[in-house]
This record gives structure tokens, sequence and C-alpha cells, in this order.
């Protein structure tokens, strides 16, 4: 679940909290502190964009119960992945080019994928693009454990 400034119950928080939420033009929305036009963020959750009150840094998540022949696959990421892409949109790129090529390279080709919407959107400019691919029970046959770990960040 995206977590936008939009949704009725994230823009209550954020402006109880002080904070501005704007629409810029249709479905174009941004936090700002009351009465300027700093930061303009996209997004109600973050790690690093604390200048506004009432985003949030704690991520909304859900527990499974994995068996053990289970083969799951979770892709972390910046704003600047999913600025262009929906998260179903990131499953249906990277489930099969896990299976066939592995994570190293199903992350590359994310970060390359979003990367070139930004360029082909935005021209030179591009949000920061950084994405950490996690499997659990991974067939890995060069390793010994179970899981592997791989992160790309754009050049």
């Amino acid at each position: 679940k995206d977590h936008k400034p939009e949704l009725p119950e994230e823009r209550a928080r954020l402006e109880a909290a002080g904070s501005e939420v704007r629409e810029l033009d249709a479905g174009n929305f941004r936090i700002y502190l009351p009465g300027s036009t700093f930061p303009g963020l996209t997004m109600s959750r973050a790690f690093g964009d604390t200048a506004c009150n009432g985003v949030l840094r704690e991520p909304e998540y859900h527990k499974y119960t994995m068996q053990p022949t289970d083969q799951w696959y979770a892709v972390v990421a910046s704003d600047g992945i999913w600025e262009f892409m929906e998260g179903e949109e990131v499953c249906n790129l990277t489930a099969k080019k896990l299976r066939l090529k592995g994570p190293r390279e199903t992350i590359n080709f994310l970060v390359g994928a979003s990367r070139k919407r930004w360029n082909y959107c935005c021209g030179e400019y591009c949000d920061d693009i950084t994405a950490v691919l996690v499997q659990w029970n991974a067939d890995n046959k060069e390793s010994r454990t179970n899981h592997s770990l791989s992160v790309k960040r754009s050049q």
C-alpha cells in the first residue's frame, strides 16, 4: 500500500500534526510546512524526510506464516522507484526475471527501468533511486544460506 498524502487517514494525521496537504494539479498531492513551498513531499511515510510534522518513519507491515518450501521476496525501495511504478507493476516486472536471472540482475533491471522512466518524464533530473531485494528460502545453489540480499543504487 502506498502511503500518499491524498489518502483520507494519512491526510488527517498530517494536518492534525500541523502540515499542509495541497493538490498541485489533478491527483498530485504534496506535503508542505505551513505557509511555505518546502519541502513538497509526495509520501506520508519516509525514513529520511522528516521536515514536516506527521510524516511517519514507521512502516505498515503484515505478518505471514511461511512454509519451508515457500520462496518469497520483497523489494524495499526509495521513492525514486515508486514515483512512476506501482507495487503490482514492480511485482510483474521482477517475478519472472528473479526466477530466471537471479536477484542481482533483477534489481539492476528494476533500477534501470526506473531511471529510464525518470529520463522520459523529467529529462536529466532524477530523484534518488535505490532498491533492495530480499529473498527468503531462496533456491541458491552457490550459498549455504536460505536467504539472499541484493542492493542497487542508480549511478
